[in-house]
């Protein structure tokens, strides 16, 4: 009866603390909120956007460096385990739907809003993690200010949470020549098909003399 008793205690200790793990064990990854995007701000290009950015190289720039040229761009955060590495997987397959004669004529924009935790240096892990420091490819942070006005034109969504991640929208975005937003792709692994026409064209007519 005592071992009975003993086995019965033990059972019930397995059962409440497998309860308590599931109400709290692994929050960080597991309970992400994808945000609706909302509507970008129509026509406006985003090269009139004045903020410095860095890139993960410590390179530093203003968005309009970029005029003249087609850029893709993804907002993500670094301890981000679930969702963001495969949004960057999502930017990587439109970027390589590309031919590669054409690819280097095409930069990719990593943005974090994770803005006190991604430093240039941790960027810099996480671009090498994801095999993904190559020319072309920049992960960059900014001050929020910077950052939430480059999302309010894009409309990402993103609200930071009491345990220091964050829900957001799932974007990937094509932005012309001229800064103007020209397709957008909401989800996860979703068909960057028309995507990739759109940013086809745009590198087509960047060729044109």
């Amino acid at each position: 009866m005592k071992n009975m008793k003993t086995l019965l205690t033990l059972i019930v200790m397995w059962w409440i603390s497998g309860a308590v793990y599931a109400q709290h064990g692994d929050h960080h990854h597991h309970d992400h909120t994808a945000m609706q995007a909302s509507e970008q701000i129509p026509e406006q290009s985003l090269y009139h956007l004045r903020g410095e950015w860095t890139s993960h190289r410590g390179e530093q720039f203003l968005l309009s460096e970029f005029s003249g040229s087609p850029l893709v761009i993804v907002m993500f955060y670094g301890n981000c385990t679930d969702v963001c590495p495969i949004l960057i997987q999502d930017a990587w397959r439109l970027y390589s739907s590309v031919g590669e004669n054409m690819r280097e004529e095409v930069n990719v924009l990593a943005v974090t809003f994770d803005t006190e935790n991604d430093t240039p240096e941790s960027l810099m892990e996480y671009a090498r993690y994801e095999q993904l420091n190559i020319d072309g490819w920049h992960f960059v942070t900014a001050s929020p200010a910077t950052v939430r006005q480059l999302a309010t034109a894009l409309g990402v969504e993103y609200r930071k949470r009491s345990d220091g991640m964050y829900d957001h929208s799932n974007l990937v975005t094509v932005v012309g020549p001229d800064g103007v937003v020209g397709a957008r792709v909401e989800g996860l692994g979703r068909p960057m098909e028309v995507a990739a026409r759109v940013l086809e064209e745009f590198i087509t007519e960047k060729q044109l003399p």
